[in-house]
């Protein structure tokens, strides 16, 4: 709802939380196919925590996409452009939550908390990932949909007036 707001988007929205619950499912996914045992909760924490933590990834790739659209380029170069300038951003925010999650997954002594913390610093890793590897591809092929469904999406924002400078007291005087 909140990202529906923000970027007046119908589409949006559906796009940057589908490219994240498609990391957490790969997350979740991991775990079957090599037979680990879960505790029942740990999808829950996994699905909320991941999403709310790393949505922001998507939101900044969005967001950036959007700046190089209005600016005029191919939704290509678009995407290119936007990969290039959050990547370093996606990825220092990712390995942070991969750190610092490894690190409570290293000294816990709790089996369920150990678990999650390793599925929470996976999942950071591949939030990340889909962000810069998927995400920009995603919002490149649906454009046309998104410009659809957006309310402005490719209408430059005007430039913020600036404030005329006051009349100081030394130039009111010489006059």
């Amino acid at each position: 709802l909140i990202i529906l707001l923000t970027f007046r988007s119908v589409s949006i929205p559906v796009l940057l939380v589908a490219s994240i619950e498609s990391a957490i499912f790969i997350n979740m996914g991991i775990p079957y196919f090599t037979g680990a045992q879960l505790p029942f909760i740990a999808s829950i924490v996994i699905g909320t925590v991941q999403l709310g933590a790393t949505v922001d990834y998507a939101i900044l790739m969005a967001t950036r996409f959007r700046e190089e659209r209005q600016r005029g380029l191919a939704p290509k170069a678009a995407a290119q452009v936007a990969c290039q300038y959050c990547s370093q951003s996606i990825l220092s925010s990712g390995l942070t939550f991969f750190a610092a999650t490894i690190g409570v997954a290293a000294v816990s002594t709790m089996d369920i908390v150990k678990d999650i913390c390793m599925m929470l610093s996976r999942g950071a890793v591949i939030s990340a990932f889909v962000s810069i590897f998927i995400l920009p591809s995603v919002l490149a092929v649906f454009e046309p949909f998104i410009a659809k469904t957006t309310l402005h999406w490719r209408t430059p924002k005007p430039p913020k007036a600036t404030a005329q400078p006051k009349e100081t007291a030394s130039a009111l005087t010489q006059s």
